[in-house]
């Protein structure tokens, strides 16, 4: 980056923020879709190592903590 040119600076950060914030919201779709995936799973009897979810688990997953933006 260029401090020479306080505009190009601007547009640069500007670039900068809007990749950032893809690459946030595309790990965010990721994360759900595992997460999905997982649920299935866990569901799913025939698959081994996915068991349950415990009452506290089922409880914590009703209520996420720290995402008020959905």
């Amino acid at each position: 980056m260029s401090d020479s040119d306080p505009g190009k600076l601007a547009d640069e950060l500007e670039n900068e923020a809007a990749e950032l914030q893809k690459q946030s919201e595309k790990l965010h779709g990721d994360v759900a879709d595992v997460r999905e995936d997982w649920e299935r799973k866990r569901r799913d009897e025939s698959v081994p190592g996915a068991p349950e979810p415990t009452d506290e688990e089922q409880s914590a997953e009703r209520e996420p903590e720290g995402r008020s933006d959905e």
